[in-house]
């Protein structure tokens, strides 16, 4: 009995090839969010903002949906991806499932804005744009 639960516990688990239960193949820059957690009093946050990062980011991947989580607002999405410090960018899935989290570097924008875009780039099916 303890074996088949182990193995019926295994395959509960998500795949390289699922990432939480949506097909790699099947997730496209349509399909994820990157959502960016900041709040109001947040310095760091400001700076981001004032070099363009954001904006970069999604005039280089237009069809991306970018949402602003405001942490102070939404204690619960911060919990739920284990948001400890503004500002912080999580790429999620249809199904809220998080992909993963490009290094914010706040003395090299053009750098967190390659990192984001490549993430997104890799965690979905097709390569989505050209390099600059």
């Amino acid at each position: 009995m303890r074996t088949l639960l182990l193995i019926t516990s295994l395959l509960a688990l998500p795949s390289a090839a699922t990432d939480g239960g949506v097909p790699r193949a099947a997730r496209t820059v349509e399909t994820v969010r990157l959502l960016y957690f900041s709040a109001s009093w947040c310095a760091s946050c400001r700076r981001l903002d004032e070099a363009k990062v954001p904006a970069s980011i999604t005039a280089r991947l237009p069809a991306l949906r970018l949402e602003r989580v405001d942490v102070d607002a939404n204690e619960a999405l911060r919990e739920k991806y284990g948001v400890e410090v503004t500002p912080t960018l999580v790429l999620v899935d249809a199904d809220g499932f998080p992909l993963g989290r490009p290094r914010i570097d706040l003395d090299d924008p053009a750098g967190t804005v390659d990192r984001a875009v490549k993430l997104v780039e890799k965690m979905t099916r097709r390569r989505l744009t050209s390099s600059p």
